[in-house]
């Protein structure tokens, strides 16, 4: 978990979209959780969750999930008579990692075989640029900082319009980093909380690499609006009921976001309290996420983290229920790939995650 996947961003989606042919396609955001769907007629939607994490933790592949995963497929498509195409994220290339892209390919070969999905593995820097697509398509004028923060399950994301930098941290991968280099407990069972008082320091030790690459990509003293659920309906939330009866908090938290002295004070009064002890502590709290008592603290060691690490003063919060089906469909490489799946799956195989950034008009040559 601690190799990144950062490269810098090609975020030329955001600038100027180009829809490809054919205009009637169906997309899915086959994402660490599960599979959402999208089409370019609009009038497809919804989601069915699947640990594609799980899956990849067992034994460096993903192939349990292959049942489950065309199932899905044709149960979101819901009969649709337009092609389908699908972009596949982080545990993807984490499974091209680890168990290599040959093994992958195989996969996808029999999941197109099965339900006529072209599905690709979509590079980490070019998820950043679908991100901040759909990010400036549904916040508009309310995204007022160059930068998006999206934390997903298996990787994170810092993206802009021309600029970003992503690792394979999300909050489900982070939660077990935690486990693994903190609490020195590497079982699947571990538990994350109580984090321990001197956690903030240890996490952004483990952090230290990846943020030297973040910086050499995109600088430092960011202005960034975090737009995913762990931080717009776990954090937040919890940072402003803690300001509530917590004096120390006053001024550093309030409706629009948060800073970074909002964060250290949070954990300090969390870090020694176990699943339980949270829950009772955030007893009355009515917009906090019973979801993520888990890895409230982990997400908020995480953020802090960064934001040191990249002295970012403030953290913009604005809430975009976003997919990466916008950006694929406005990308005219996935229409151009599945006219020429065969040859993308043995470009995969043979070339890794980069595949999808080379052109299909080279197939045959």
């Amino acid at each position: 978990m601690r190799l990144p996947l950062t490269i810098a961003a090609l975020l030329l989606l955001a600038a100027a979209p180009v829809l490809a042919q054919p205009v009637c396609l169906t997309g899915f955001d086959i994402g660490s959780s599960g599979i959402r769907v999208g089409s370019t007629t609009g009038t497809l939607s919804g989601k069915v969750a699947i640990d594609y994490l799980a899956d990849v933790w067992a034994d460096g592949r993903i192939d349990a999930t292959n049942d489950q995963t065309a199932q899905a497929l044709v149960k979101l498509a819901q009969g649709s008579p337009c092609p389908a195409v699908a972009g596949a994220y982080s545990a993807w290339r984490l499974a091209a990692e680890k168990g290599g892209p040959d093994k992958v390919a195989e996969t996808l070969r029999t999941l197109h075989d099965r339900t006529g999905v072209a599905i690709f593995v979509i590079p980490q820097a070019v998820e950043g640029s679908y991100g901040y697509y759909a990010a400036r398509q549904a916040l508009g004028e309310r995204l007022s900082t160059p930068y998006i923060l999206d934390i997903g399950g298996g990787s994170m994301q810092f993206a802009a319009r021309d600029n970003g930098w992503g690792a394979a941290l999300g909050q489900k991968a982070w939660a077990k980093t935690v486990c693994a280099e903190l609490k020195h407990s590497p079982a699947a069972d571990c538990l994350p909380n109580p984090v321990g008082t001197d956690a903030g320091t240890r996490a952004q030790a483990v952090l230290a690499p990846l943020v030297a690459e973040a910086r050499k990509t995109v600088g430092s003293g960011l202005a960034v609006t975090a737009i995913s659920s762990p931080v717009v309906r776990g954090i937040h939330p919890i940072l402003r009921y803690l300001a509530k009866s917590e004096p120390a908090l006053a001024g550093h938290v309030d409706g629009g976001g948060f800073d970074l002295a909002a964060l250290d004070i949070a954990i300090r009064l969390l870090a020694e309290l176990d699943d339980d002890g949270i829950r009772a502590r955030l007893t009355g709290c009515r917009d906090c996420a019973p979801q993520f008592v888990r890895t409230n603290v982990t997400d908020m060691l995480l953020v802090q983290g960064l934001m040191a690490g990249l002295d970012i003063p403030r953290l913009e919060v604005a809430e975009a229920d976003i997919t990466n089906v916008p950006g694929l469909l406005a990308d005219s490489r996935a229409a151009g790939w599945a006219g020429h799946y065969a040859c993308y799956l043995d470009r995969l195989a043979a070339q890794g995650v980069d595949a999808y950034g080379t052109s299909p008009d080279t197939c045959g040559r």
